[in-house]
């Protein structure tokens, strides 16, 4: 397998790529559509406040079996 030639292929293929949705779709793919301005102040703050009890060992945590058992209503 001829990497490069391969990658060349694609590249032409996208070339004549109309498709908003298949761009949209590449793009994710890549992780080219993530921009940090997407996530509100207000979330980002608050992850930090959570990062930061939980590398003090102050956080509330649980395990896997009771996270599985919330989220199933049981």
């Amino acid at each position: 397998m001829n990497i490069e030639l391969e990658r060349n292929q694609i590249i032409e293929e996208l070339s004549h790529v109309n498709d908003e949705w298949l761009i949209k779709a590449i793009k994710r793919l890549l992780g080219l559509d993530y921009h940090e301005n997407d996530i509100p102040e207000e979330h980002k703050r608050i992850l930090d406040d959570r990062m930061k009890d939980y590398d003090a060992g102050t956080a509330e945590t649980m395990g896997w079996d009771e996270a599985k058992k919330r989220l199933l209503g049981k």
